[in-house]
Parts: structure tokens; C-alpha cells; sequence
């Protein structure tokens, strides 16, 4: 047998090393992107449109009735408590880029966790690996 040889306990935690590393590395990327997140809300917006119903009017023409609108509603739940409000429409720019910023913000705390829960099993194996197997006691 030669000099330089590598026992399999040291590849394993070489490699889980290298693994821990990477994902150390991406959680760190993921709190650096969370950090750009401007102004953020939940929920989605939707446009309405109405029909008032008084007699005349063009939403009740029987040719081409042409109904009021549109205007926006924005509907979220918070805390258990489901909101809905209208939203003016010199607005309506500002609070799409706040869902857009919502979602980019969910999607990385999402990965983030999975990858905190794949790098809390993978310190778990590099610590067994490089633990002696202790006889139980019993």
C-alpha cells in the first residue's frame, strides 16, 4: 500500500464540506437580493368594471351599453383579516411593482428555507461522519 491514500471518512466530509459551502454561499446571495426589496404587499389587483343602472346612462343603452370603469381593486388577507380597497388609478403602477416585490421576496425566503433545511442536514452528516462511533451504553 502506498503513502498517499485517503480514507473514506475524509472524502465524505471533503465533499460534504465542499456541499456546505455552496450552500452557505447561496443563502448569503439570498440575503443580499432580500435586502434590495423596496416597498413590498400582498395580495393581487383586479379590475372592475359597474354598471350604475340609472335610467339613460350608457352602461343601460339596450343597443351597446357600455358598462363604468375600470377601476381597480386590491384585495389581500393579513393577520387572519381578508381587505379588499380600491386603489385610485395614478396608483395602480406603484402598488403592481409593490406584488411584484411581495412575490420576488416570498420566492426567495421560500428557497432560502429549503436550502437552511438542506445545510442543517448536511452539517448533520459531516458531524457524524467525523464523530467516532461510540459504543452505547446500555
Amino acid at each position: 500500500m502506498s503513502d498517499s491514500y485517503i480514507q473514506l471518512p475524509d472524502i465524505v466530509c471533503y465533499k460534504e464540506s465542499m456541499e456546505t459551502k455552496k450552500l452557505e454561499a447561496r443563502i448569503l446571495k439570498l440575503k443580499t437580493e432580500l435586502s434590495k426589496i423596496g416597498d413590498m404587499r400582498p395580495g393581487s389587483l383586479s379590475q372592475q368594471y359597474s354598471a350604475c343602472q340609472k335610467p339613460g346612462c350608457k352602461c343601460v343603452d339596450p343597443v351597446n351599453p357600455r358598462k363604468h370603469g375600470p377601476f381597480y381593486q386590491l384585495s389581500y388577507s393579513h393577520r387572519g383579516k381578508s381587505t379588499t380597497q380600491f386603489v385610485r388609478p395614478q396608483f395602480v403602477a406603484e402598488v403592481r411593482r409593490q406584488l411584484a416585490a411581495y412575490k420576488q421576496f416570498k420566492s426567495l425566503t421560500q428557497e432560502w428555507v429549503a436550502l437552511a433545511l438542506e445545510l442543517s442536514k448536511a452539517r448533520m452528516d459531516v458531524a457524524r461522519a467525523t464523530t467516532s462511533k461510540s459504543p452505547r451504553t446500555r
